[in-house]
């Protein structure tokens, strides 16, 4: 009987602890997966409301086609958010780079290689013009931006000639409503489905062979609570993400192109000195400057990236319209502003991933879609989207400085000093409560009762503090 209680005890305990990780895990982390959390909200209230057309294959598919242009400017917008500045020119700048290539392409006689190539060099060259007056001239990036944005407004109305121009092309064609070749199979893309059974098994594999590699080097690696949980909902995604493509037309190019520009930044940020001196830069210039890091380059070079982003995500728009128009362009950089923050990029500069900035365009792109499904009047949709970015601000600035928590270790600690936290809690209420009769009743030697209650205060404090602070290697340890 008493080894079943011992057993019955040791699975409530394994159950516990796990709970009390993953609290851990998000308490610590809670930038990275708040957003998380609000985009599943979204989608299952919206779910609700549509009867779950908003998450049927069909409706998710052309979600994701929606949010691919906004995502590719929200991956530019976080670096240079991250670095301390704002562009405000993207919109049009996109706008215009997808009208100069299907105008170039239509009317012009070029070949659609030399046409992208052309809008690459302005995209490029512009953005080494917007760096140098901004990093070298020390124009506040706000500034140049919004002349930006006026003057691409002026050569987006000229371009097009302040009518829309329409395309046949067929590299357009395919960019914008094309998908990778399909083999349908009882209503399902069979390429898609292995697609998707290659990408989680390359997942799992990545994380236990990068979880091998720490424990080779002596590098502190997640808990395996926490490790196995992430797995599990990576999988969950991935499965999600695979039967809703697998059952309407599989991946499109948008898609691909999106996903490709996401590897490749990130693989960046994260791995690359480029990408730890731009967050060097934007954490603290000044001292990213005496390291010997050239600061202006790096603006200037995340001025580049921006016009690059610009450009490839006006010519997913055009070939998704199949047209070019002097309306395109409005509050496209607004989306990509907004998506930055949402994902978590702070507004002091030095925090960010495009990752999370992708996530920030695609609850962006679910509240425009979902409250289009089910039929909320559009008045109240920039108020909606306004009212997200503003909570986005507040949560960035009250989690800016949250502290690692270890439950598990918390847990311990309790249990070990419960005998001292207790002791200095009653000694620091007596002290509190005979400081305030010392007071009440003007005492000459007051400041004995003053100093007895700042000694019980810093002890209960301390322990406090101890068991805050604890960690479950320590106690394993020990």
């Amino acid at each position: 009987m008493t080894e079943n209680t011992n057993v019955f005890k040791r699975i409530g305990w394994s159950i516990y602890k796990y709970f009390l990780t993953i609290i851990s895990m998000f308490r610590t982390n809670i930038r990275d997966y708040g957003m998380f959390v609000a985009l599943i909200f979204i989608f299952i209230v919206f779910g609700f409301m549509t009867n779950w057309v908003f998450m049927g294959p069909f409706n998710f598919t052309n979600l994701m086609n929606q949010t691919a242009y906004v995502a590719v400017l929200a991956v530019g917008m976080t670096l240079v958010i991250v670095t301390r500045q704002i562009d405000l020119s993207v919109g049009f700048l996109g706008a215009f780079s997808g009208a100069y290539v299907v105008v170039a392409v239509e009317t012009g006689g070029q070949s659609v290689p030399m046409a992208l190539l052309g809008a690459l060099g302005i995209a490029v060259f512009v953005g080494i013009i917007k760096g140098f007056f901004i990093a070298k001239i020390k124009v506040p990036s706000f500034v140049v931006t919004l002349a930006g944005m006026f003057i691409f407004k002026g050569f987006l109305f000229i371009k097009t000639g302040n009518r829309t121009i329409s395309t046949t092309n067929e590299f357009f064609l395919q960019i914008g409503t094309g998908y990778l070749p399909t083999v349908e199979k009882n209503g399902y893309d069979i390429v898609t489905l292995i697609i998707g059974v290659f990408i989680l098994i390359a997942v799992i594999l990545s994380g236990m062979s990068s979880r091998k590699k720490h424990k080779r080097l002596n590098i502190p690696s997640e808990k395996m609570e926490i490790f196995i949980t992430k797995l599990f909902v990576l999988s969950l995604i991935i499965g999600y993400l695979t039967y809703v493509f697998s059952a309407n037309k599989g991946i499109s190019y948008l898609l691909l192109i999106t996903v490709a520009i996401v590897a490749i930044y990130h693989f960046m940020t994260t791995q690359t000195t480029l990408g730890r001196r731009i967050y060097a830069v934007g954490g603290n210039p000044e001292a990213a400057e005496l390291s010997g890091i050239n600061v202006e380059m790096i603006l200037i070079i995340v001025f580049i990236s921006m016009g690059i982003m610009a450009m490839f995500s006006g010519v997913m728009y055009v070939s998704r319209l199949q047209n070019a128009s002097p309306k395109h362009g409005p509050f496209w950089e607004l989306y990509a502003i907004a998506a930055a923050f949402i994902g978590g990029t702070s507004a002091s500069g030095g925090i960010g991933k495009v990752v999370n900035a992708v996530v920030g365009a695609i609850v962006i792109m679910s509240l425009k879609n979902g409250m289009a499904l089910a039929g909320i009047d559009a008045n109240i949709e920039p108020i909606i989207l306004g009212g997200v970015l503003l909570l986005a601000v507040v949560f960035d600035i009250y989690t800016r400085n949250v502290n690692a928590v270890d439950m598990v270790g918390i847990h311990y600690a309790k249990r070990q000093y419960k005998e001292d936290f207790a002791a200095a809690k009653a000694n620091f209420a007596k002290a509190k409560s005979e400081l305030k009769a010392a007071r009440s009743e003007n005492r000459e030697n007051l400041i004995e009762f003053e100093y007895e209650f700042t000694n019980a205060q810093g002890e209960f404090n301390r322990i406090k503090d101890k068991i805050r602070g604890s960690r479950e290697a320590d106690f394993a340890r020990a």
